[in-house]
């Protein structure tokens, strides 16, 4: 916002270099009649202003001055209580305290610095309680402000020069820009240039009701007439209802605080009694509301005794259970709260409501737990009976009430039962609770929950609203077992999951320990996130679990168009998919010499990466497979295969080794082989080699085939025939009859350049378990 009035100087000050230097670029327009110039100082550039500036009295519960607002957020301590006022509607929060507090006095403390805002949008910062006292104390609001319209954002006004020559449009956003805006037209153009609203304009008077301008005169009219559309917070009539809906107690009396605590009962007739407490004290009197000069006053009366609190008292605020008035009192303000004491009957605790349940089954019968839904959330300081019954009559006459109403199941969906309060007198209410089942079931995918489940560590954070699992560490390492650690507990329990429909549910088994064995149960999943599962129970226990990631130190070096990278850090698991290849643990030490970082093959063992449409390869795309691999094998002849597309060597293409470990790129399709024609020529390289090896293939869009082994270009075929099968075909298969160890497998959709491939030959061995 302060960027956009920081244009507005910027373009009034400029407007003089506009005049001359931009004669090209104004927009020719009929000159607009002068009475549609705003004028600075004028009667409509007053009342805009009066309008416009900053209120102070939106906020007078916490500062009590009409000078200024508060710049929000603020902290306050208020009546011993610590809280951060964020909005104006915040306040309400403040009210409820001053509301609940048995003080004499309410009281609000400030946390400084704080920064006020003027009526005229002037920011002062104030470091301490006497500062503010200081400036409250000598400060005086603006009596040019009107209250009770808001104009309807945005609107806008057109600039002219002396020509009336449009050069510009200023749109208006807020009460803030539009009062700098007019200020400027005051103080910063010296009369030369021009502004006129651009009509309609719309203005809602705080009584709701709107109305629509077209010219200045319309405008003037429409904010003067403001006063006559206020709307008060104290209406006549909710004032009078609320008077006589129950007994008023004194809170809080300015003038005397003998009179807090006592009672106020404003009966019919107009006749009023004051009560102190049980004792025998009272004192009679009048009462009458009315309203003077549009404001709501109590009159009191023909008291027998506290006549000070006679004559007619001002309603400053009002709510339901809260009144304010104020009172002048030789030259000085009296103050007098009264909050409403409707506590003689428990009724008012009580209200007609539904409670609904998740159907566990789908087969709209459950189990409501009702004095604890309906009783337990319930605060009363009155005391009553309650009982729940099937039908209206037998609550109404007290008879058949449900002999257990904490396990009743419902005979149809929806159901309605009624509870019934009486009171210790033998008064008595009835109110309707409806009875609902739902089906809960998240829209999730048993796959989905599996993956979120064996990734990192998970916790019960609530238990029927409780943390008090939250200490427990749930390890999921496979599809059924889960080890479960914290508080000393260290063991290996059970889980599935299952899906019917578009239900899933979680199944725990075998957790033996304090508290925690609550959660052996089966779960419906009723909400699913990656990091977050809800659930309940048959018996609608929920229960919440997060999981716990630690932050990933990979540093994501060439990772763009990745469709398959296997680091092998003491899994398998392709961290693109998150598929974990399961029963496959031979792990043994990478190039650098990290333990379970790479994964070793016997020439039998090998594992399959299901094809998916995010990492599928056809013929015609482009892609790069890189990976590094330590030959075992003494067998001449071996066709050993590293990675292929396709679970025969008939299908798709692959990377191998053969003919003395020599590396090479096939598709037997059209028995195509792009061979390492310079491995058995190098003299470190022998078929019997074990060292560590860099192997990379690329395939680009002129079906050029490259062959690199650590991070030099072997052999390349251009525009080959080369075919990898337009059938993405239903798995990559890894370690065909492949002796030896393989490492950091990494499969890109698009084709390395020469240096990519020499950047991934020079990287530290990969261990990481996240990307």
């Amino acid at each position: 916002m302060k960027q956009s009035i920081k244009w507005i100087f910027i373009l009034i000050g400029m407007l003089f270099i506009s005049l001359t230097a931009c004669q090209d670029e104004v927009i020719e327009e009929t000159p607009p009649n002068e009475q549609e110039i705003i004028q600075p100082d004028s009667n409509l550039a007053n009342a805009m202003r009066g309008a416009s500036a900053n209120n102070g009295r939106v906020d007078n519960l916490l500062d009590g001055s009409d000078c200024f607002t508060v710049n929000l957020p603020v902290t306050i301590e208020a009546n011993g209580i610590t809280l951060t006022i964020e909005a104006l509607d915040d306040l309400s929060l403040l009210e409820a305290i001053f509301d609940a507090s048995n003080t004499d006095e309410d009281t609000v403390a400030f946390l400084f610095p704080i920064t006020i805002i003027l009526n005229d949008y002037t920011e002062i910062q104030i470091e301490s309680v006497e500062a503010l006292d200081d400036f409250i104390e000598t400060c005086i609001a603006d009596e040019n402000i009107i209250e009770c319209v808001d104009f309807v954002y945005p609107i806008s006004f057109s600039i002219y020069n002396t020509d009336f020559q449009v050069i510009d449009t200023v749109v208006i956003e807020n009460d803030y820009e539009l009062y700098i805006f007019l200020e400027g037209l005051e103080n910063g153009n010296n009369g030369v240039v021009l502004a006129s609203l651009n009509f309609p304009v719309s203005l809602m008077y705080t009584n709701g009701e709107t109305v629509e301008v077209t010219s200045n005169q319309e405008m003037e009219e429409a904010i003067n007439a403001a006063n006559e559309n206020c709307f008060y917070d104290c209406d006549l009539d909710e004032v009078i209802e609320n008077l006589q809906e129950c007994h008023w107690t004194m809170a809080a009396h300015s003038g005397n605080d003998d009179y807090v605590g006592f009672d106020f009962y404003f009966n019919d007739n107009n006749l009023l009694q004051i009560i102190y407490g049980t004792s025998s004290l009272t004192v009679g009197g009048n009462w009458n509301v009315s309203t003077i000069d549009e404001q709501v006053v109590l009159n009191i009366s023909g008291l027998t005794d506290f006549t000070p609190l006679e004559g007619d008292w001002l309603v400053e605020t009002c709510s339901d259970d809260r009144l304010v008035f104020t009172q002048q009192i030789n030259s000085e303000t009296v103050e007098m709260v009264l909050e409403q004491d409707c506590q003689e009957y428990p009724f008012n605790c009580f209200a007609n409501q539904t409670l609904t349940i998740c159907d566990f089954d789908n087969d709209g019968v459950g189990v409501f737990e009702l004095e604890t839904l309906v009783l337990g959330t319930v605060t009363c300081n009155v005391d009553f009976t309650p009982t729940f019954h099937v039908t209206l009559a037998d609550a109404e006459n007290g008879v058949n009430a449900i002999a257990q109403p904490n396990s009743f199941s419902n005979t149809t969906n929806p159901q309605t039962i009624y509870l019934r309060i009486e009171a210790v007198n033998g008064q008595f209410e009835v109110f309707e609770i409806g009875l609902e089942l739902e089906n809960c079931s998240a829209n999730c995918l048993e796959s989905d929950i599996d993956n979120y489940l064996q990734s990192c560590i998970w916790n019960v954070v609530s238990y029927n609203g409780d943390d008090h699992l939250i200490m427990y560490n749930f390890e999921f390492i496979s599809t059924s077992e889960v080890v479960v650690t914290g508080n000393g507990l260290n063991i290996t329990a059970n889980w599935s999951t299952t899906q019917t429909g578009s239900s899933v549910a979680l199944e725990l088994s075998g957790v033996n320990g304090p508290n925690i064995q609550a959660v052996n149960d089966y779960w419906l999943i009723i909400a699913c996130e990656e990091d977050r599962l809800e659930m309940v129970n048959v018996n609608n226990t929920n229960m919440v679990m997060e999981r716990d990631c630690p932050a990933c130190n990979n540093p994501g070096t060439l990772t763009n168009d990745l469709i398959i990278y296997m680091p092998f850090g003491d899994e398998v698991r392709d961290l693109i998919s998150g598929e974990i290849v399961p029963g496959f643990t031979f792990l043994t030490e990478d190039r650098a010499g990290n333990a379970t970082c790479a994964v070793s093959f016997d020439g039998t063992s090998n594992f399959s990466i299901p094809v998916t449409a995010q990492n599928q390869l056809v013929q015609g795309d482009n892609f790069s497979v890189s990976v590094w691999f330590k030959m075992q094998n003494d067998d001449l002849g071996n066709f050993e295969t590293i990675f292929q597309k396709g679970n025969v060597n008939s299908e798709g293409f692959q990377l191998a080794v053969y003919d003395l470990n020599t590396p090479l790129v096939s598709d037997t399709t059209n028995g195509y082989g792009l061979w390492d024609n310079d491995w058995n020529g190098e003299v470190d390289v022998q078929w019997e080699n074990t060292d560590w090896h860099h192997l990379v293939i690329t395939r680009d869009s002129n079906n050029t085939i490259r062959l690199y082994r650590d991070g030099q270009l072997r052999n390349i075929d251009e525009n080959s025939n080369f075919n990898i099968d337009s059938d993405p075909l239903s798995n990559y298969v890894v370690g065909q009859f492949f002796t030896g160890h393989l490492d950091d497998l990494r499969v890109y959709k698009r084709t390395l350049s020469p240096n990519e491939v020499g950047d991934l030959y020079n990287l530290e061995a990969d261990c990481f378990q996240c990307l």
